[in-house]
């Protein structure tokens, strides 16, 4: 029985080795905060409290180290943390929760903390000296509860997101004097006594964005009033967001100097009462503003708009409002420049809105409000309407009448509408479809037959809306011929045939293109079929080309293996033409050449016009066979050999959306141009490994660059540098992470004692 504990104890050690502990040199501080804290037993792996998270210090290693700490619940009684923390030299996250406090002291040393990204303090009783160095690393700030003055350091560190809230007693803001190009999101709360500094658009200039909480509410014990205002223009800020008191007694404010200097701005957001429009100003105008996305001003439970008069509020084109709580007029709404209107919980009333003036207006939405009357007839044209639960008592216009109260009747109802409620049937006499619309298309289903009329409605099979009721767009398939035809029901049931052509095919040029090593003799042109091989006559004999490709903005081609193509000598004319779904194309005589290609991948060329050469193998020293265009414009070619042009190029605007196409005996070739401003030398070739012209696709998938495609632009993306997410209080975990938890002493002590215990019993 000895040998067997003696074995067990043997292996348990042994085991021991390959355990994981905490870095001895940060057992002693950690194991007397925890037990400080929560009395956690000092015998314990730190690592393994619940509140600390530890990963080892490299793959090789059994010990661990702290990166986070965690205390998210409060402490057995109020404590200050007075330990020493700098041998948790890879803390990277630091949560004090309620009850847990730091001291000016660790604000001494917090620089040491090289891989600290995020400081979230619960409560701050001890100011941060001005002269603290903050680690490069921070990213993350947040102060809840601050009750002493806020330093200058946190504002002048490279922290990129800062949040202080929940003030008290003792809180203020410093004055602001050095330029830090480091902060991205602000959030900060004004109180009567916190002062506020008035130049944050000058100290930081790339603010993306601002959130500004203002305690305006004057029941408070020794309230003074106080006043905001900006100085400068935030060159930068995406997002602004205000929120006031909702208590009934707030001290009314203005902030038309920061809405009047945030020319980039996305979004605004106005939340509380006492703001209003400045008297002295009248008007909030956001027309000056150029977003990077379409504007959008939300206010909630505001009275910024309560007491304007006349018109009160204008947009960029294409903007948002949105509103809730809220008891202001439409009359002061500029419409002319919005796309989108909401409002519910509006206690002013009113009738509907005027939108005779909102062409680009194609959504509104107006619920619980105390909206009456009618609806008017320009309501028809709103692609997205949504009116129910306010209290309307007149009459819906005839779009609405036509559909009945089955089908549209989420759109108005409920409402104590006149002449219409939930069971009305349809009823239609003014729906009428003009007579004349499109009706020849193109082959490659990229068009649709556009319909007017009176009363279309919204939807129906085969159709889409461009304007409801008056504009809708039919679906056509891909296809050839002549004398087709397509049935449609509309949205109030009835049904309608419309005819159509597809255009006939026409033939432009042609190119020879590889496709995964195999060569192909491609034709270019438009009316081909996209659905079915393609009959094409070339000097007299009929040959079966593929199915065609392209499309779109793009001429359709279609392609022939090289090896089925007639042979033909060098510079020899040859005539083709087609004879697709029953229509003839025009017939065009072309040379043929083997391969033509140019050797500069992309031109860069002056947008006020001027003279380049071009270098290449075009294949013939016949300049009656060339002709260059760019976007079909013509240029002049003032020089030409077989190796080399030289051309007089038009004035463009500046961009990079242009395609050069040279045409040799009908061989054509596309170059991607790009426009510029001012002068520029003549640019020397750029070899190309490759011939520009050659795609790298095979035949069966649709290539990405056709020889008459014009190339779009590659949109760029920019990414967004906002925090999605508050730091948890419980410790998290990547599974990618070489983290493991750490074993402790404990388990061991556990099991040797088990182990002793069945000794004993044996022995016995």
């Amino acid at each position: 029985m000895k040998i067997i504990l003696t074995l067990s104890i043997f292996l348990i050690c042994f085991l021991q080795l390959g355990q994981s502990v905490i870095d001895p040199s940060q057992k002693d501080v950690m194991s007397d905060l925890l037990f400080n804290l929560y009395r956690y037993s000092k015998s314990l792996d730190p690592c393994d409290h619940p509140y600390v998270l530890c990963k080892t210090i490299n793959s090789t290693s059994t010990l661990q180290t702290v990166t986070d700490l965690n205390f998210g619940a409060a402490a057995i009684q109020e404590y200050v943390v007075t330990q020493d923390l700098t041998p948790l030299q890879n803390l990277t996250n630091m949560y004090i929760g309620y009850n847990i406090y730091l001291t000016s002291s660790f604000f001494n040393y917090v620089n040491k903390f090289s891989q600290l990204t995020l400081v979230n303090l619960y409560s701050l009783k001890a100011t941060i000296p001005d002269d603290t160095i903050f680690p490069a690393s921070l990213e993350t700030f947040f102060i809840s509860r601050p009750s002493v003055p806020i330093g200058r350091a946190i504002f002048e560190s490279n922290v990129k997101y800062l949040y202080i809230n929940y003030p008290l007693i003792g809180y203020s803001l410093p004055t602001l004097i050095n330029v830090n190009p480091y902060l991205e999101n602000l959030q900060l709360q004004l109180t009567f006594y916190s002062g506020y500094p008035s130049n944050l658009s000058q100290v930081f200039p790339n603010l993306q964005d601002l959130e500004i909480q203002v305690d305006n509410d004057m029941n408070q014990n020794n309230y003074s009033n106080f006043s905001i205002s900006n100085i400068g223009v935030f060159k930068n800020l995406k997002s602004l967001r205000f929120r006031f008191t909702n208590g009934d007694n707030p001290q009314e404010l203005y902030i038309n100097s920061f809405l009047s200097n945030v020319p980039k701005i996305d979004y605004i957001y106005i939340n509380g009462l006492g703001v209003s429009i400045d008297p002295s100003v009248g008007i909030l105008d956001f027309s000056y503003i150029k977003a990077e996305n379409n504007f959008e001003l939300q206010i909630q439970q505001s009275s910024i708009l309560n007491n304007c008069k006349g018109t009160c509020v204008k947009f960029p084109k294409n903007s948002s409002f949105r509103s809730s709580l809220c008891a202001f007029s439409y009359n002061g709404i500029d419409f002319s420049n919005l796309q989108y209107f909401q409002d519910s919980f509006n206690d002013y009333e009113q009738n509907l809105p005027n939108i005779d003036n909102a062409p680009l207006l194609n959504e509104i939405e107006i619920s619980l409000s105390i909206v009456v009357g009618n609806i008017p007839e320009s309501y028809c044209r709103i692609n997205k309407l949504s009116l129910h639960n306010n209290e309307l008592n007149g009459t819906v216009p005839s779009c609405i009448q036509c559909l009945g109260g089955n089908k549209v009747g989420s759109m108005v109802l409920p409402n104590p509408l006149l002449n219409f409620n939930k069971t009305s049937e349809p009823y239609c006499p003014s729906f009428k479809i003009d007579q004349n619309y499109t009706n020849v298309l193109p082959t490659d289903g990229t068009e649709k037959i556009i319909i007017t009329g009176t009363n279309l409605g919204w939807a129906g099979n085969y159709l889409t809306t461009i304007i409801p009721n008056s504009k809708l767009a039919i679906t056509i398939p891909r296809g050839v011929g002549t004398n087709k035809s397509i049935t449609v029901t509309f949205q109030n049931g009835e049904q309608r045939t419309f005819y159509y052509n597809y255009i006939p095919p026409f033939i432009k040029s042609y190119s020879v293109l590889e496709f995964d090593g195999q060569k192909f003799f491609t034709i270019n042109g438009t009316g081909f079929d996209f659905e079915n091989s393609n009959k094409i006559t070339i000097n007299g004999q009929q040959i079966t080309f593929y199915n065609a490709i392209g499309g779109g903005d793009n001429d359709g081609m279609i392609e022939l293996p090289i090896e089925e193509l007639p042979n033909f000598a060098s510079e020899s004319k040859f005539t083709v033409s087609a004879f697709i779904g029953g229509q003839s194309s025009n017939e065009v005589t072309f040379y043929y050449f083997n391969s033509i290609n140019i050797t500069e991948e992309k031109l860069v060329l002056n947008n006020t016009g001027g003279s380049v050469d071009i270098t290449g193998l075009f294949g013939t020293n016949n300049i009656s066979l060339v002709s260059v265009s760019i976007n079909g414009t013509i240029c002049l070619v003032t020089s030409y050999t077989s190796s080399k042009l030289t051309i007089k190029y038009p004035s463009n605007q500046i961009g990079d959306n242009y395609v050069l196409t040279l045409n040799v005996g009908g061989y054509a070739v596309n170059l991607v141009v790009e426009y510029i401003q001012g002068e520029i030398p003549t640019p020397s070739p750029t070899p190309s490994t490759t011939p520009s012209t050659t795609p790298t696709q095979s035949p069966s998938t649709t290539p990405s660059t056709t020889p008459s495609a014009t190339p779009s632009p590659t949109p760029s993306t920019t990414p967004t540098t906002t925090p999605t997410q508050s730091p948890s209080t419980t410790p998290t975990q990547s599974p990618d992470d070489d983290v493991s938890t750490s074993s402790t002493l404990s388990i061991s002590f556990y099991l040797i004692t088990l182990l002793l215990l069945i000794h004993n019993l044996f022995n016995n």
